[in-house]
């Protein structure tokens, strides 16, 4: 007899969405077991199978990517490419292997101590020569045009791919090795990972509605994000293809790195988001603070469909970002700022012009500050309640000496 579900298929939906979450490592293959119990379940449960795949610049990491992708089951159920921007650099001796252990990341909370035993000798000559095999391979792919090429053909027969990440959270398995003490990661190149993925998205043409350029937190890294050279050093065919791949787009996290403040005012970060005309919500933020004027990274663009605006770690111009949130008044829903300076002005000010012209209906303000005429920070406090009775009611200013 058939097996008769006493749920709709809305709940039994839900609960395979659940199953297929990250977080439920123990039920791994739970989505798997679910789709042999029934056609109805089967059919519910394929589109969980695998909703995202990550991949890196290695011979091992496309493989498994081609693989997936040629499958008549698991290339439908990919809803995310998660493209990993680490890459390995070329370190000729043991000795600057050393040196490199020192400075990384994956030895913050310890220091790195010199082997004391041959058994230590070993394993530490084994993760450099690991190390140079994955370089190697890198340059390979690199060299030969395999990288592009396999990403392109991929995303092509994953027709329900419809984010695309740019991650610099490198996972050792990608890369076919296991952890040792002395394992040396590969450090983020977000700037080329920028640049590879329009061409990919642009050659391809792939319906894709989501782009996260995905921070990297850890402090001590040279790279946290796409930073100017990238756009002073543009061809004016890949400008072409980046406009081509922001096309379509209806979220964008931009990640940004203050470095090369000369190539950030080229303006083409600004030429490249106006082509996402149907752009909803736009991420923007740095983790070392990031400042520079807006008319270089949005110009005067209107989108008419952004509903939703984030900033974090930023200090822009008071007026500028006044201006950019009134150019939107009439669509602009949801406001999320965080660690965001302000120069040439003050809070106050910003906050009365955006309860003059905005009609929102979510706000969020943390660690707000301005400079003063004297380049000194200013902190300011406001409480959620104060800034949502000021701007999604009638309240008093949340700057207000009478708020408590």
């Amino acid at each position: 007899m058939e097996f008769q579900p006493r749920l709709p298929p809305e709940l039994w939906t839900m609960v395979f969405r659940i199953l297929s979450k990250e977080f439920n490592r123990p039920l791994e293959n739970a989505i798997e077991n679910v789709r042999l119990t029934c056609r109805l379940f089967k059919d519910l449960a394929t589109p969980f199978l695998l909703p995202h795949i990550s991949c890196g610049p290695l011979s091992s990491s496309l493989t498994r990517l081609t693989a997936v992708s040629c499958h008549p089951v698991l290339s439908r159920s990919v809803k995310e490419l998660v493209f990993i921007c680490n890459r390995y650099q070329f370190i000729k001796t043991l000795s600057k292997y050393k040196k490199a252990l020192c400075r990384s990341r994956s030895l913050a909370l310890r220091k790195f101590e010199e082997p004391k035993s041959e058994e230590e000798n070993l394993e530490l000559e084994t993760a450099f020569s690991q190390y140079g095999q994955h370089y190697n391979d890198q340059t390979a792919m690199d060299n030969s045009g395999e990288v592009i090429a396999r990403l392109c053909s991929a995303l092509m027969r994953m027709p329900n791919v419809t984010k695309i990440k740019v991650s610099p959270n490198f996972d050792c398995s990608l890369a076919g090795c296991g952890y040792s003490r002395y394992f040396l990661e590969s450090e983020p190149a977000y700037n080329k990972a920028f640049v590879l993925m329009a061409r990919v998205l642009s050659l391809t043409g792939a319906k894709i509605r989501e782009l996260n350029i995905e921070g990297d937190d850890s402090f001590d890294r040279d790279c946290s994000g796409v930073d100017g050279a990238v756009f002073r050093r543009m061809s004016h065919m890949d400008l072409s293809h980046c406009c081509n791949s922001f096309r379509g787009l209806c979220e964008v996290t931009i990640t940004a790195d203050e470095y090369d403040i000369d190539g950030w005012m080229t303006g083409n970060m600004a030429k490249i988001l106006s082509a996402a005309t149907n752009l909803e919500r736009l991420r923007f933020g740095s983790y070392r603070g990031f400042r520079m004027s807006l008319k270089y990274i949005f110009s005067t663009t209107t989108w008419s469909h952004l509903t939703s605006l984030d900033f974090s770690w930023v200090t822009f111009d008071q007026g500028e970002l006044l201006d950019l949130l009134r150019r939107h008044s009439g669509t602009l829903k949801e406001i999320w700022l965080f660690y965001v300076c302000l120069t040439n002005g003050s809070w106050r000010i910003l906050l009365e012009g955006m309860k003059s012209s905005l009609s929102l209906e979510a706000i969020s303000i943390d660690d707000p500050a301005e400079e003063d005429d004297e380049g000194v920070m200013i902190d300011h406090h406001m409480t959620q309640a104060a800034l949502d009775n000021y701007l999604l009611g009638d309240g008093p200013h949340p700057l207000s000496d009478n708020i408590p």
